[in-house]
């Protein structure tokens, strides 16, 4: 329930709905968003739905004042809203991005309680208070680590759930989470899901955006869906189906991927791991063959993002052996496996993988500069343009121009770009870390055909995934991690949820 005095409490009493009245916005020449009129009312969690660039993050970001309507008005409980941020903060939203605005070089407990002193005194940290308010809302979101702890060496799934409880800190009447469970595994969603209905039972408004149709349809009331910025849909949840919101989504039916052929080739792996450790890693036994798609499941912190950075260099093997087509493989770099032909798509596309502020022409030819150089020590505009112009067709990367930043493009283009770029290298192995992370079903569905295609052509593909259904989906075999080890190893006959639960949580000896 909602504490006394909070700002869910007092909104019992100042109206019970959030309001959209003609609110609309445009850049240039282009209507992003034009809603005239959605009602979203306590008590509830509505699903907001649609592809990347169909209007779903203007709307929220004049929600919550970090983007200025050019007409319309927004009120929450009665109240409307006229300036920024601060304003909306203090009006009861609360917004928990896919950026994680965190300070990384400040603590768990610092990051949670920013501009606040507990403990009553305002000139002098009470660290013993502040440790303690973190404690309280890292319970609540059912985070475990030190409060101590420097946020930047947290995991991608733990800063989401740390800004999740710095976000119910404000107890805010208006939560809106954008992708909350994107970069948690199964286990971690859950408790996201039961945190958004929580807080809509206590009397408030849950904002849920998500392209994991699953968890929508388990944990939302009501489904709106937005389409080129505007509410095609509205409907109650008992009443949705997936179908029916990809219809709605994409204005047409989604081909279904369906693995064809058997899966790798006879003979020598075309990656092979032997008693492979790192820290907090280990000891790994892996094979991936030519032409296979292997995935590996696990909880949060089991091992998967860890296993795949030690393959492609980033992260030092300590003990063991790795082969690559027969060839002995130790890399000290992540420069020595990309010339030994292991590429990664990471995590977090943004700060890992792209330039953002540089033009997608740059971003597309990083890898492969070199080679299209003339003589290979010059990269004249017109070779480079023109080998850009090819890597941007293959991956179906929608942009005006290559010349416009990699920043400005949306999600699932982004990610389709980062593919673009290690398909023109054409690696041995190539290893996907969350490859659909924040990405739209339209865009996610382009993407598995991307692995297909690169399947078909012979690569080796290790997908590391927290999304179960994805696993499912796109391989031919599933290493289930735990604790830093391969737990389980099933293959598609033996595939279903249950095992793969079953194997990431159950301890070692259990039956699956």
């Amino acid at each position: 329930m909602a504490a006394p005095g909070s700002t869910v409490a007092a909104a019992a009493d100042a109206g019970e709905e959030l309001v959209l009245t003609g609110v609309s916005k445009q850049y240039g020449s282009t209507v992003v968003l034009d809603v005239a009129h959605l009602v979203l009312r306590r008590g509830e969690v509505v699903a907001l739905a649609g592809e990347n660039g169909a209007g779903k993050s203007t709307m929220m970001g004049i929600v919550s004042g970090a983007v200025q309507a050019d007409s319309g008005t927004v009120s929450v409980c009665g109240r409307v809203l006229h300036g920024g941020p601060l304003e909306a903060q203090r009006l009861g939203v609360a917004m928990v991005s896919q950026e994680f605005p965190l300070v990384g070089q400040l603590s768990v407990a610092e990051n949670l309680l920013l501009g606040k002193r507990p403990g009553g005194n305002r000139a002098l940290v009470d660290r013993k208070a502040l440790d303690a308010e973190a404690r309280r809302m890292l319970q609540r979101v059912g985070l475990q680590v030190s409060t101590r702890r420097r946020v930047d060496m947290l995991a991608v799934g733990q800063r989401q759930l740390l800004e999740i409880a710095k976000a119910l800190g404000h107890e805010p009447v208006v939560l809106i989470l954008d992708e909350p469970t994107s970069a948690l595994a199964e286990a971690e969603s859950k408790r996201v899901l039961e945190i958004a209905r929580e807080h809509a039972a206590s009397g408030g408004i849950v904002v849920f955006v998500g392209h994991r149709m699953h968890e929508v349809l388990a944990v939302a009331d009501r489904v709106v869906v937005l389409r080129n910025g505007r509410v095609v849909a509205d409907m109650p949840a008992r009443e949705a189906t997936e179908a029916r919101m990809v219809r709605a989504m994409v204005g047409r039916e989604l081909e279904v991927l369906h693995l064809d052929g058997a899966a790798g080739t006879a003979g020598t792996p075309a990656f092979e791991a032997r008693r492979l450790c790192a820290a907090n890693l280990g000891p790994v036994d892996l094979e991936v063959g030519a032409g296979e798609v292997v995935g590996v499941a696990g909880l949060m912190g089991a091992g998967r993002s860890r296993l795949l950075h030690v393959l492609a260099g980033a992260i030092p093997a300590t003990s063991g052996e790795m082969s690559l087509d027969g060839a002995r493989y130790s890399p000290r770099s992540t420069r020595d496996a990309v010339a030994a032909g292991v590429g990664l798509v990471p995590e977090d596309r943004k700060t890992q993988a792209l330039l953002l502020d540089s033009p997608i022409r740059w971003n597309a030819t990083l890898a492969v500069a070199r080679r299209v150089a003339w003589r290979r020590l010059v990269l004249t505009p017109r070779r480079d343009r023109a080998a850009a112009a090819g890597i941007v067709a293959a991956a179906s990367v929608r942009c005006r121009t290559p010349e416009q930043t990699a920043r400005s493009l949306s999600g699932g283009n982004q990610q389709r770009l980062v593919f673009g770029r290690w398909m023109a290298v054409g690696p041995h192995l190539l290893l996907l870390d969350e490859p659909t992370r924040g990405v739209d079903v339209g865009a996610k569905a382009e993407i598995y055909k991307l692995v297909a295609e690169q399947r078909r052509k012979g690569m080796a593909i290790l997908v590391a995934s927290s999304e179960l259904e994805e696993l499912l989906t796109i391989c031919d075999r599933i290493v289930v991690m735990r604790r830093g080890r391969i737990a389980a190893t099933l293959a598609r006959a033996e595939f279903s949820k249950e095992r793969v639960i079953a194997a990431a949580a159950l301890d070692s000896g259990a039956r699956l």
